[in-house]
């Protein structure tokens, strides 16, 4: 069926890693064709024979809000990526991305353990993803947004003025 406004999955691409490429954008667009996906951030390669319902935004000014009228957030466990989907409190499909260290996998672990998101290791496959996509968009977003700490900037600032007052 056709897109319908709130049946938007918005997927936020970082700067830190790989990323999908343009033929895996376009398979799970292609996989749930009732969805309009918006991608934000630079797809690699570019895309060819992009679905109707698959939109290339680019980077944008814009996030927060986009993030916050989408019907669910698509990324990697990255803290931006991660930050902004527990500001915007929208239903979040986290695919963790191989890092050395591992980092990424083990905050989508304790995301999955909070119930805050569905975590799928990896670029799902075609056949994956009207299921994950169903699973996430009956989500409870609230464990995630309740992650969200908007003040978070100014407390810090506060505490290094502080401390700094104290030398």
């Amino acid at each position: 069926g056709e897109a319908t406004p709130g049946d938007d999955s918005v997927v936020l691409l970082g700067r830190g890693g790989g990323g999908p490429s343009g033929e895996d954008l376009v398979a799970a667009a292609r996989a749930v064709p009732e969805r309009r996906w918006r991608v934000l951030g630079r797809v690699e390669g570019g895309v060819a024979d992009a679905p109707s319902n698959l939109v290339l935004e680019g980077w944008v000014d814009d996030i927060p809000h986009r993030l916050a009228s989408a019907g669910l957030v698509v990324g990697a466990a990255g803290d931006g990526t991660v930050a902004a989907a527990a500001a915007a409190g929208r239903p979040f499909l986290c695919l963790p991305e191989p890092r050395a260290y591992g980092e990424q996998t083990t905050k989508a672990e304790a995301l999955a353990r909070l119930g805050a998101a569905v975590v799928h290791h990896g670029w799902p496959g075609r056949e994956s993803w009207p299921e994950l996509i169903a699973t996430t968009a009956a989500l409870d977003p609230a464990p995630l947004a309740a992650l969200a700490e908007p003040d978070a900037i100014g407390r810090l600032a506060a505490e290094i003025e502080r401390v700094a007052a104290l030398t």
